[in-house]
């Protein structure tokens, strides 16, 4: 493997194929014996363009591999190499030592591990036989993407080693012996400073001085030219020391003093008395940092946050509860990672070292050699090191121990993606009973338990984030005269909460400006305009719409402000701020950003959901023209497959749609008004029309204020329609024949037909039946001039429910019924279809065909699913219970209505849920419950009069006066 790829058994070398076929093999030898999928090798060995023939391909190369490697005398028991399982294609059978860089990883440990024990010369030449393993570049000939990555992984590695080995030899005293490999290996890599420092060292010790110092001047250069960056920090304080002529550069590092009296550093700030919570965090914490010695690696664990999550409280309180474990010492450094000048770890070393009793003398110069000393003076020993507030993986990876018997614990905002870690612990705000529990324990539990819903408020408006939190709760109880509810509501205020939130020089804004000025200026702009929306969640292509820039840019931007904690994300792609951390980012937002940039960051937002709402309208339903008379949009939207699809976006989505069209009516009041528009079969099938009111009610404010009157008839159409739906029906009177009176230019004939519908409902609503056929027949008319079959299909249905209310059971009614369900079957429209079977479903029974009923009514349920809109579902479930007792079916239609009504009830659909009631009386009585029967019809009677549905109150007052003309019956058992 460190070479080109090559195979024996015993001593017979085996024919491996050709590149691509060895490429497979190499994909299997690496990933051990874990199963690779058939899609991962094509991947690595094609990568994104594999021949149509890719797949036979890797069975054929998979065949010969297993007739050169396989013998039934193998190690494995039945002889195979490479087995199949459900999971892909895998090696087994292979001994340890089987693979050259197994051995090359085994001895790079020995080799840390002679080192830490104080053995550099074993160290050495450990390494030194580690590296003559490999003939020339690993992987050599093997074409592909996978070889191509793990050729710069097995490069990078050597190289590593072999500065490692070089090391060694200085430590050793070797530097005149090494200068020319370390003139070759500077020459051959150029940029790494690594190398560099090497050879800086090497040379100042064999009285070359000079040459020292121009190896540095060459590399300044070269880095200026190619890159523009000075050399690090590290490379820096090794040139200072060189022009210093400091005479601690003279020695190699092993013959620099370690104390003869190990001192035991006790470095830990001091814990909290009142630490509140975390307590799965802690005892994660307390089991991973115990584990040290348990094995050869250091148990390293990263806790992450955001600013003010409480990352050293919890970090400092876990270290001191397993101070026990750790006898020879704790370590602790402030990293300051979001300052703009972070902790060098040379400097933290220095420091360290000096903790574990070195001498200033006996400090070596420079980061690899302090680093190395570091870990010779930590090995055998069992300390505890805390690094707090670490900057990035780069400046801890120097400050590791190499002692299995130490544990570090590094806290940082950023996720150190790169360092490895045994365990990370991610900090979250604190939950409303904790939270309420630290502010107990603060300001003391008699004023706590006196306005406990205020402390509950409080904490909410600090959004759970603990150094809020602790923050007001020190107010409060260094100001005992005051009240925690006044502190809530001062608090409530957007505009000077951060403000609040500070005492004595500590402070919520402070904190979150530390991170906010580590932001280059695309992570700034980012993080302003991100927070601008109202929605509590953006997803990726939102998050592309507002900062107007391709995805694939976004995700990398808004990637980076999560690994920064300045932002989160619940799920892939989706991502949201804390609450506190968003009032801070549009506080910047309107310090930083033009009026004109933050309107249309909100505006691009819209279009994207009009366009996506758009796309959604029409495949839920198909036949309606409607979203070819919104305005046209800059973004396409996503397409949706299916309906199923369309509708699962819509509902997931109707809230920040809905926050996103309140928030821009005074920006942009018509395609806010669309957006209401197209929202129409979302709001419908959730039951949703309470949600639109008030957000109707300020667009349509907006429009009438801006002379819009398209959007002014489309706001009255939709506001018109919610009002009808929660049984206000004088003010949709209002608005519709308002929205009537705007139509009458002819200019919006989809609306007016819409319209049309809206009033024909009222007006049957009100008792005027024939007045309300004679709209229908209007309604259709004009949806037949707007060339939209599906509206003229809406028409007809509701036709029919106005005679099924009238009591009309013809023939005529059952051709209208089916013509509806016609119309909406050739359209494709699946929505459409349920409602047309809804009302068949009616007609049938209306009929005496229960059985029929039942069935459309079924088939509708199945139709749906449990995620289609539950207000079908609870309409097709209670018609199918009514069926169900005219079929005799008592119990089974109870278990029905029951379901209907749990519905309702969750939609707030209250003419449905009195049907439903009633419909629950009925089965009851059909079980014999007389009295539970009564006390249901009863209720429907209150809620239909309330509703000022006379008639169909008057159905429950029949029931209870026919049941009161009924002998007594007893209960079914």
């Amino acid at each position: 493997m460190l070479g080109p790829l090559r195979c024996w058994r015993g001593d017979t070398e085996l024919l491996l194929g050709s590149p691509r076929q060895r490429a497979v093999l190499a994909v299997l030898l690496l990933r051990r014996r874990r199963p690779v999928t058939a899609g991962e090798l094509i991947d690595a060995v094609w990568g994104d363009e594999p021949p149509a023939t890719a797949g036979a391909v890797l069975h054929t190369y998979i065949s010969q591999l297993r007739r050169s490697l396989e013998t039934r005398q193998g190690d494995s028991p039945d002889g195979r190499v490479i087995v199949s399982s459900p999971h892909g294609y895998a090696l087994q059978g292979l001994h340890a030592g089987s693979l050259d860089l197994d051995d090359f990883e085994q001895r790079v440990v020995e080799a840390d591990d002679l080192a830490a024990r104080g053995e550099p010369a074993r160290a050495r030449d450990v390494l030194r036989t580690a590296l003559a393993m490999g003939e020339g570049t690993p992987l050599a000939g093997i074409r592909g993407p996978f070889a191509e990555a793990e050729r710069a992984r097995l490069g990078e590695l050597r190289m590593s080693v072999t500065e490692k080995c070089l090391e060694l030899e200085l430590e050793c005293g070797r530097h005149r012996e090494i200068v020319p490999e370390l003139a070759a290996l500077t020459a051959a890599h150029p940029l790494r400073e690594r190398l560099r420092g090497l050879l800086m060292v090497a040379l100042y010790r064999c009285d070359r001085q000079a040459e020292s110092l121009a190896v540095y001047a060459d590399i300044r250069q070269v880095l200026d030219e190619q890159l523009g960056v000075e050399p690090g920090p590290s490379l820096q304080e090794l040139h200072r020391h060189v022009l210093r002529n400091d005479p601690l550069l003279a020695q190699p590092a092993v013959e620099t003093g370690v104390p003869a009296q190990p001192v035991v550093p006790a470095q830990l700030p001091a814990d909290l008395a009142d630490f509140t919570g975390r307590t799965a965090e802690v005892t994660r914490l307390e089991a991973t940092l115990r584990a040290a010695g348990r094995g050869t690696a250091v148990p390293v664990t990263v806790v992450t946050g955001m600013g003010g999550a409480g990352k050293t409280t919890l970090a400092v309180h876990a270290a001191h509860r397993v101070r026990d474990a750790f006898p020879d010492g704790q370590l602790y450094v402030d990293l300051r990672g979001v300052e703009n000048d972070p902790v060098n770890p040379a400097d933290v070393l220095a420091g360290f070292l000096r903790g574990l009793g070195s001498a200033d003398a006996h400090v070596p110069p420079g980061l690899p050699e302090r680093a190395a000393h570091y870990r010779s003076v930590l090995s055998g020993r069992r300390v505890l090191v805390v690094l707090d507030n670490a900057h990035d993986a780069e400046q801890v990876i120097p400050l590791l121990p190499g002692s299995a018997g130490c544990a570090v614990l590094v806290t940082s905002r950023s996720r150190l993606g790169t360092l490895h870690a045994s365990d990370r612990v991610p900090v979250q705000s604190l939950d409303a009973e904790t939270a309420a529990g630290l502010v107990s324990r603060v300001v003391g539990r008699d004023r706590v338990e006196a306005e406990q819903q205020a402390v509950r408020r409080l904490v909410a408006l600090c959004g759970g984030l603990p150094l809020a939190v602790r923050i007001v709760a020190a107010r409060l109880a260094v100001r005992p005269e005051w009240s925690i509810a006044e502190t809530a509501g001062h608090l409530e205020d957007e505009q000077h909460r951060l403000a609040e939130l500070r005492i004595e020089g500590l402070g919520v804004e402070a904190t979150f400006w530390l991170g906010y000025r580590q932001l280059a200026e695309e992570q700034a702009r980012a993080f302003r305009l991100l927070a601008l929306p109202a929605p509590a969640t953006l997803g990726l292509a939102e998050a592309a719409a507002v900062l107007d820039r391709p995805a694939d840019e976004v995700e990398r931007v808004v990637e980076s402000l999560v690994d920064a904690g300045m932002l989160e994300s619940p799920a892939r792609g989706s991502y949201r701020y804390h609450d506190l951390v968003r009032l801070f980012a549009r506080a910047r937002a309107e310090d930083q950003e033009s009026t004109a940039e933050r309107d249309g960051a909100l505006t691009r937002l819209l279009d994207l959901l009009l366009a996506t709402t758009r796309n959604a309208y029409r495949l839920i339903r198909p036949g309606q023209t409607v979203p070819d008379h919104v305005r046209p949009t800059a973004a396409p939207g996503p397409a949706f497959t299916t309906e199923q699809q369309a509708y699962g976006w819509g509902a997931q989505h109707l809230t920040a749609a809905l926050q996103v069209v309140e928030q821009t009516a005074a920006i942009d009041p018509g395609t806010a008004a669309d957006l209401v528009l197209v929202l129409d079969p979302v709001l419908h099938a959730e039951f949703r029309w309470n949600d639109l009111v008030p957000v109707a009610r300020t667009v349509l404010e907006h429009a009438r204020r801006t002379g819009d009157r398209q959007a002014e008839r489309r706001l009255g159409y939709m506001l018109g329609g919610a009002l009808m739906q929660i049984e206000q029906l004088g003010a949709a009177r209002e608005l519709i024949d308002r929205a009537l009176l705007l139509c009458a230019d002819g200019t919006d004939e989809v609306t007016y037909a819409m319209t049309l519908n809206v009033l024909a409902i009222l007006e049957s609503r009100a008792g005027h039946g024939d007045r309300a056929l004679e709209v229908y027949n209007l309604a259709m008319t004009a949806a037949r001039t707007a060339g939209d079959e599906a509206v003229e299909a809406l028409a007809l249905g509701n036709v029919v429910q106005i005679r099924l209310d009238r009591g009309d059971a013809d023939p005529a009614l059952l051709h209208q019924a089916e013509r509806q369900l016609a119309i909406y079957e050739r359209l494709r429209d699946e929505h459409g279809t349920v409602m047309a079977h809804y009302r068949l479903g009616q007609v049938y029974r209306r009929l005496g065909r229960p059985a029929d009923a039942l069935a459309v009514h079924q088939q509708s349920l199945t139709a749906l699913g449990p995620s289609g809109s539950p207000l079908m579902q609870a309409g097709s479930l209670v018609r199918s219970a009514e069926a169900l007792l005219d079929m005799g079916a008592a119990s089974l239609a109870a278990q029905y209505v029951r379901r209907g009504l749990a519905l309702t009830r969750r939609l707030r659909w209250s003419r449905l849920e009195a049907l439903a009631i009633r419909v629950h009386g009925d089965a009851l009585a059909q079980l014999g419950d007389s009295a539970a029967a009564a006390a249901e019809w009863h209720r429907s009677i209150g809620l239909f009069e309330k509703l000022g549905a006379a008639s169909a109150a008057e159905q429950g007052r029949r029931r209870l006066e026919a049941m009161a003309e009924q002998p007594p019956r007893r209960q079914a058992s």
